[in-house]
């Protein structure tokens, strides 16, 4: 069995070897094929896992809050400043109350990588006579950088939030000419405007959060705000971002009464972006995968014409027609592997020369997957078999007597 298996394999190096310039010509048309297919899957993966990263990479990816209520209506004339402040009544929002064995739980989940609680409120922020409305975030920043990474974002002053401290966005910051070190009025509804320090100046990246959000500590905002020792929200990030929907549907499962929220439900635009991005990068190497297959079908085809001669020969002094369609199969499946060999560092030469070449403003990292190059080389060795099949089949026909007689 070795030695016929030894047999079919020079025999089917000596066909391809006999005609050199029509073998190399497939091989380069493969290894341009696989090339281009790992190019492709490098520049998209890359460009997915850097879109992904600028939008969801710091942020929540799943989101926990109390099922809304209608707002509840004070009596005429009520100052009411208690554990239910104006805002959130406006708003509708409930406070969390039990969000200490929440997060406990939730912590304990493998598949979570950060977990922070979160109240939120809204305020006014005044310095002399300009004011702007805020969103009031009270959170632990050793919680909260995990997720939104606030310490390495301060460009200005400490992360530190001491009491009487907050950090504000640099959109903010600008439009009030503030600077760490200076003092600003902090006006909650229902309460007297009380004096802060600003601490330190964040840029996160997003316009709408550094122009809008003002930090303190949880505990802090939780005084002001009259919550108590309560959170409006859960934010949680997921090891697989891919997880986050089916994940946030089995904590809605065994949290009745609250709601939870992927982000791919929040951004329904950007994913419909990434899987027209990826149909549009398979259909591409489907047809390049095609070509290749019809290619080395081609090749071999011809080769099955010109070898006939020596085919019926061997047939003829006894060679079975199953070894001679193994042959075929063989010169098949060396033509897949050399040139998905050669495409594969083809194509990764292609990457790192587009880096190279990219300017700063647009560089980013193409992500060559390992399980994608593993994948691609599969299917084009599978494919250049199966392109072998058809010559095989002519092969398995051919009437050794006739073709001696005809030569």
């Amino acid at each position: 069995m070795i030695s016929s298996i030894r047999f079919e394999l020079e025999l089917a190096l000596r066909f391809l070897t006999e005609n050199r310039g029509q073998t190399t010509l497939i091989l380069l048309g493969i290894t341009i094929g696989v090339a281009v297919m790992v190019f492709l899957s490098a520049l998209i993966d890359g460009l997915q896992a850097d879109l992904i990263d600028k939008t969801v990479g710091s942020s929540p990816h799943i989101i926990v809050t109390r099922q809304a209520q209608e707002p509840l209506q004070l009596p005429e004339g009520s100052s009411h400043t208690g554990l239910f402040p104006l805002q959130l009544q406006r708003s509708g929002n409930r406070p969390i109350v039990e969000w200490q064995a929440l997060t406990t739980a939730m912590r304990h989940d493998s598949q979570l990588s950060a977990v922070l609680p979160v109240l939120d409120g809204a305020a006014i922020i005044r310095r002399g006579s300009v004011s702007k409305s805020v969103a009031l975030r009270g959170m632990a920043l050793a919680e909260a950088d995990p997720i939104y990474h606030i310490s390495d974002s301060i460009i200005a002053g400490s992360p530190k939030m001491e009491p009487g401290s907050l950090l504000i966005g640099s959109e903010l910051a600008s439009e009030l000419d503030l600077r760490p070190g200076d003092t600003v009025m902090l006006e909650i509804i229902g309460q007297d405007p009380i004096s802060q320090l600003v601490g330190g100046i964040f840029d996160l990246g997003v316009q709408n959060l550094n122009k809008r959000w003002v930090i303190i500590d949880r505990t802090r905002a939780a005084s002001l705000l009259g919550m108590q020792d309560r959170v409006t929200e859960i934010e949680m990030q997921v090891n697989d971002i891919f997880s986050a929907s089916d994940l946030a549907q089995r904590w809605a499962e065994r949290l009745p009464g609250y709601e939870v929220v992927s982000w791919q439900e929040s951004n329904a635009s950007l994913l419909s972006a990434l899987k027209s991005q990826s149909n549009s990068s398979y259909t591409i190497q489907f047809f390049v995968l095609l070509a290749v297959t019809l290619g080395v079908s081609s090749v071999l085809a011809i080769s099955a014409v010109q070898k006939s001669k020596q085919i019926g020969i061997l047939k003829a002094i006894g060679i079975r027609t199953a070894s001679v369609e193994r042959v075929f199969m063989l010169q098949g499946g060396i033509l897949g592997t050399v040139g998905s060999i050669g495409g594969t560092i083809l194509g990764t030469a292609m990457a790192q020369i587009f880096i190279f070449m990219a300017s700063s403003d647009q560089q980013f990292a193409l992500l060559l997957k390992p399980a994608t190059v593993a994948i691609i080389v599969a299917l084009t060795l599978l494919s250049a078999i199966l392109a072998a099949y058809l010559p095989a089949r002519q092969v398995a026909r051919t009437n050794p007597v006739e073709v001696i007689r005809n030569g």
